[in-house]
């Protein structure tokens, strides 16, 4: 991982100053989830790549990639760049900031092939973009907002001796995963999670009411720590589009604040601990958070 001091923020994460978490220097996560045959789970097919064959320095002369992009895609929805063959299209500023969009990987440039993006982890057995919008990286935001486990009547549960923390999370098609959503640029919070606490905004009846609430929350989120920042090891991934993710832990420790605040119906609040059933990467991070608050794992 890179220096953090030097590292970008998409333009819409500005809007805080979050403190880095101290962690030992990791390699990138491993190149796995986009290289199973069927795109996203229910796709069309990829060309399959052996694993010795994934890096681009790895000589793979037939390697012949099958083609994607999603007609969501193609019907040029705001949240997504033109399709390269369009009549007059710009061609984007890719490794720099466009405009609003942020094309800065946080690896560094990245190369380009044939004119569009290049996969920095490697083949994926598919170009075009799959279902993501952007050629390149598409940044996302990854919050983990965490409070104490409590027990019926208030009192801290412990563990081992470990106080146990809790964290929202959303229902995957395989278990749970943290909220994540693409990082939009006119959504000055920074967090599209802003969404999982919208209900408690809705049961005020008054303006001033739900101006208060809307302050509140912002205030919450003003402040976290990075948990990881970089490439997402996701099946949505194609050899010219990728994912990727700034995390940053919201911690609650007195609880009186996020647990002011009742979640969306989509939205729940679980415990983190070793075997919760959760997206692989999402687990690293959950896991990382738990040591940092010392708590059971």
């Amino acid at each position: 991982m890179k220096d953090t001091k030097s590292m970008i923020y998409p333009s819409s994460m500005l809007c805080f100053a979050p403190k880095e978490a101290k962690r030992k220097k990791k390699a990138g996560p491993a190149h796995l989830q986009c290289i199973n045959v069927r795109y996203d789970g229910y796709g069309p097919d990829r060309t399959h790549v052996p694993l010795q064959r994934i890096s681009w320095i790895k000589s793979f002369p037939r390697y012949m990639p099958s083609q994607y992009t999603s007609e969501d895609v193609l019907s040029k929805p705001q949240w997504a760049d033109p399709p390269m063959d369009s009549p007059k299209v710009r061609v984007p500023a890719y490794n720099q900031l466009d405009g609003p969009v942020d094309r800065r990987s946080h690896h560094g440039n990245y190369k380009l092939d044939e004119g569009v993006p290049r996969n920095p982890r490697g083949r994926t057995g598919m170009i075009g973009r799959g279902v993501l919008g952007r050629w390149g990286p598409n940044h996302t935001a990854t919050p983990i907002i965490t409070r104490w486990a409590r027990d019926k009547t208030g009192a801290l549960r412990e563990v081992e001796g470990k106080r146990v923390l809790e964290t929202v999370a959303v229902r995957s098609r395989t278990g749970w995963a943290l909220p994540c959503e693409l990082v939009v640029p006119e959504d000055k919070l920074g967090f599209g999670t802003r969404r999982a606490f919208l209900t408690e905004l809705v049961r005020n009846k008054t303006r001033t009411a739900a101006e208060d609430a809307s302050k509140s929350l912002s205030q919450l989120f003003a402040e976290g720590t990075v948990i990881y920042r970089g490439y997402v090891d996701d099946a949505k991934n194609t050899d010219n589009a990728w994912l990727e993710t700034v995390s940053v832990n919201f911690h609650d420790n007195s609880g009186t604040k996020f647990g002011s605040f009742r979640l969306a119906e989509d939205f729940t609040w679980v415990e983190a601990h070793f075997s919760l059933n959760v997206f692989a990467q999402h687990k690293e991070w959950l896991r990382e958070v738990v040591e940092l608050h010392r708590a059971h794992w």
